[in-house]
């Protein structure tokens, strides 16, 4: 297993949220499987910056800072480098899936307001918007090429 180093990550971005729950993307080549972890998520609101104490940026979203983060234990963590992309495909445990399948249900009924806000490593990384909820267990995690798509599966791993 290739662990590279962990990178803070500023641009982390939820390339398809609407995943189903096939296994690979065509063109993408994967590396080995990383099992375990987990990503904590949580459901808020956005807010106008500066707006609140409680108002924080997400890769150039404002939310406000949830108060409490349920977590989605991971199965499985995979890099997945190919055409330019980076990215990392997580498959969610059991458990895992019902936490991420139920949280998406309740950020789109909460309006075109709430995101889904991911922290992975104890960091906030994402907060996206979610069209509609899942029904799978995988999503994919869109990354900057500038990034470092190891480090957030080791950051993951750790969870």
């Amino acid at each position: 297993m290739n662990r590279g180093p962990s990178f803070a990550l500023a641009s982390l971005v939820l390339a398809v949220l609407a995943l189903s729950a096939c296994s690979s993307t065509p063109g993408v080549v994967a590396t080995p499987t990383v099992a375990g972890g987990a990503i904590e998520l949580a459901v808020s609101q956005t807010c106008a910056a500066s707006s609140d104490l409680h108002c924080v940026a997400v890769n150039g979203e404002n939310v406000v800072l949830p108060s409490a983060f349920e977590r989605a234990g991971v199965g499985d963590a995979v890099v997945a480098e190919g055409e330019g992309r980076n990215a990392v495909d997580v498959t969610f445990s059991e458990e895992g899936s019902v936490v991420f399948r139920a949280l998406t249900e309740k950020a789109v009924g909460a309006g075109s307001t709430a995101r889904l806000v991911m922290r992975i490593g104890g960091e906030l990384k994402a907060a996206v918007v979610v069209m509609q909820a899942m029904e799978g267990d995988q999503v994919q995690i869109g990354l900057s090429p500038d990034d470092n798509a190891q480090g957030v599966v080791d950051l993951i791993r750790r969870g």
